[in-house]
């Protein structure tokens, strides 16, 4: 078995689309709020996050995410397997800490050890 700490995981996923490559990794971690719908994964089950290239972004509001991303602990991304609205692809923010696993695109998979 493979193992990446935390930091690593923060690198792997500032770095997913600064290719050419359509390049996802899938990052599974542990759910922190219920259910967006029934029957989906629920506050504390694991769920994949299948993190893209992040498009274009322009802030809603004068919060600094990063900033808020690295007081927290977390990572916003840009996801393919959630939708906003009919569009396919949505930000979400991952808590670091909780993340188990990563899985590459060549699909190594790489336990996350905690620091």
């Amino acid at each position: 078995m493979l193992y990446l700490n935390e930091d690593q995981v923060v690198g792997l996923l500032n770095n997913v689309g600064k290719t050419d490559d359509e390049e996802v990794i899938v990052v599974r971690c542990v759910r922190k709020g219920k259910a967006s719908k029934p029957g989906g994964p629920d506050k504390g089950d694991l769920y994949d996050l299948h993190c893209a290239k992040k498009p274009p972004y322009t802030p809603k509001t004068g919060t600094d995410r990063r900033a808020e991303d690295h007081s927290n602990g977390g990572l916003t991304v840009w996801v393919t397997n959630r939708k906003t609205g009919d569009e396919i692809g949505a930000w979400r923010r991952v808590n670091v800490r909780e993340v188990q696993k990563v899985i590459m695109p060549d699909a190594t998979e790489y336990e996350v050890v905690k620091s």
